[in-house]
C-alpha cells in the first residue's frame, strides 16, 4: 500500500511519448496504452528517480495549493490514490 514514507518510482520498462502536456505509454507486455492528464503526466516525471511520495505531494502543493487551490490534504489524498492505482497496473515500482 502506498503511503507519504513510501518511494516510488516511474516503470522503465513502458514506453512513453508526449503530446500536447499529456503523456501516452504502452504497457509491451499487456499490449494497453496508458493516457495521463496534465498533472498526472507531471508527476510521472517526478518519478523518473525514485522519490519519497511525501517529496512528490511537496511540488504539487507548491504549485496549486494556493487558496483558490485544492488544500494540502486533498493533494496528499489524491496523489496517494493516483500512485495506488499506478502501482496496481505496475506503472511504477515501490521500493519500500
Amino acid at each position: 500500500m502506498i503511503q507519504l514514507t513510501s518511494t516510488v518510482s516511474a516503470n522503465s520498462e513502458l514506453l512513453s511519448t508526449e503530446i500536447d502536456g499529456e503523456l501516452v505509454m504502452m504497457d509491451m507486455l499487456h499490449g494497453h496504452y496508458i493516457y495521463l492528464n496534465q498533472i498526472s503526466s507531471m508527476i510521472w516525471r517526478e518519478l523518473q528517480q525514485p522519490r519519497r511520495v511525501a517529496e512528490v505531494c511537496a511540488t504539487l502543493e507548491e504549485r496549486y495549493a494556493l487558496p483558490e487551490g485544492a488544500g494540502p490534504d486533498t493533494i496528499r489524498h489524491d496523489v496517494i490514490d493516483l500512485l495506488q492505482q499506478m502501482a496496481d497496473k505496475r506503472l511504477i515500482e515501490l521500493h519500500d
